[in-house]
C-alpha cells in the first residue's frame, strides 16, 4: 500500500538545528528528528512511507520568496517530495508570488497563524485566501490552547467565506483542543490531517474521532520533525480501522487533493 505523509516541515541544513530547537521550545516537546530534507527523504527507502508533502513556513514577509525557492529546490533534489509554498498576510505582491509558486511546481500553500501571528479569519488573511482559492489547496494549522489565532471557529469562517477553497485543517482542526474543535469541524466539509494527534490522545479516542469525521475527510501526517514519521505510521496501523479507511487516510485522499498519480 502506498503511504503519503501529508505534513512535514523541512529546513536548510545550516538552519535546521536552530529551527528545530525553536519549534521544540514553542510547543514544549522534545523534537524527534533533524528537520533536514535529506534525512526525511531517506525514510522513503527504509519505510512504507514513499511520498512526503513538505513545507517551510515564512515567519516574516521578507522570507517568503527565499523559502518558496528552497522548497522547490528540495523537491527537485528529492523525487519523494511534493512541495507547498508559503505566504504571509503582510507581504506585498502576493499575486505575483502565488503565480511564482505555481511556476515553481509547488502544489499548495501552507500557513501557520500561530507562529506567523495573524488571526486566520482576519481581513488581511481573507484577502490572501481570495487570491488562490480555487487555484491551490491550503494546509493550515488549527488549534492551540494558548492562542486564538487558529481556533476552529476561525477555520469555519474561512470555509463559509470560500467554499471553493480546498482546505486541509491540520491536527483535526484543533491541536491540543481536539474536543473543543468537534462542534466546528463536524459541521464543516474540509479535509483534516491527523498529524500531532496520536501522541496526545489514546488510540480509542483517535478511532472515535476518525469515525466521527469520516475517513473520506482525513489524511495521514507526521508533523516531521516534531515526530518520527515511521513511529507515527506504526501507531496509525495499530488503530482498529478497516482496510478501506486506512487506504483513504494513508494515500487516496492526499493523492486526490494534490493530483498525485498513485499508479506511477
Amino acid at each position: 500500500m502506498l503511504v503519503i505523509d501529508c505534513h512535514d516541515h523541512i529546513y536548510h541544513k545550516k538552519l535546521a538545528p536552530m529551527a528545530v530547537k525553536g519549534v521544540g521550545e514553542f510547543y514544549d516537546v522534545p523534537m524527534a528528528c533533524s528537520g533536514t530534507g535529506d534525512d526525511l527523504a531517506l525514510l522513503a527507502t527504509s519505510s512504507p512511507i514513499k511520498l512526503f508533502v513538505v513545507n517551510s513556513v515564512a515567519l516574516t514577509p521578507s522570507t517568503v520568496k527565499r523559502l518558496n525557492t528552497f522548497v522547490a529546490e528540495q523537491c527537485k533534489a528529492h523525487k519523494e517530495f511534493i512541495g507547498l509554498g508559503t505566504l504571509h498576510p503582510d507581504m506585498e505582491n502576493a499575486d505575483e508570488e502565488i503565480e511564482r509558486i505555481i511556476s515553481l511546481g509547488l502544489k499548495g500553500i501552507k500557513l501557520h497563524p500561530d507562529t506567523q501571528k495573524f488571526d486566520a479569519d482576519s481581513d488581511k488573511a481573507m484577502k490572501l485566501y481570495e487570491k488562490f482559492a480555487g487555484k491551490l489547496p491550503l494546509l493550515i494549522h488549527g488549534g492551540d490552547y494558548r492562542y486564538d489565532y487558529s481556533h476552529p471557529k476561525r477555520l469555519q469562517r474561512i470555509e463559509q467565506r470560500f467554499p471553493e477553497l480546498m482546505m486541509i485543517a491540520a491536527h483535526l482542526g484543533g491541536w491540543s483542543i481536539y474536543e473543543e474543535a468537534v462542534p466546528y469541524m463536524s459541521k464543516m466539509h474540509c479535509y483534516m490531517d491527523i498529524s500531532s494527534v496520536m501522541p496526545f490522545l489514546k488510540p480509542e479516542k483517535v478511532q472515535e474521532l476518525i469515525r466521527l469525521y469520516g475517513a473520506d475527510r482525513l489524511l495521514f501526517g507526521s508533523d516531521y520533525p516534531m515526530w518520527d514519521p515511521v513511529k507515527e505510521y506504526e501507531s496509525f496501523m495499530r488503530l482498529d480501522l478497516t482496510e478501506d479507511e486506512r487506504e483513504k487516510i494513508l494515500f487516496r485522499n492526499c493523492a486526490k487533493i494534490f493530483g498525485i498519480d498513485t499508479e506511477a
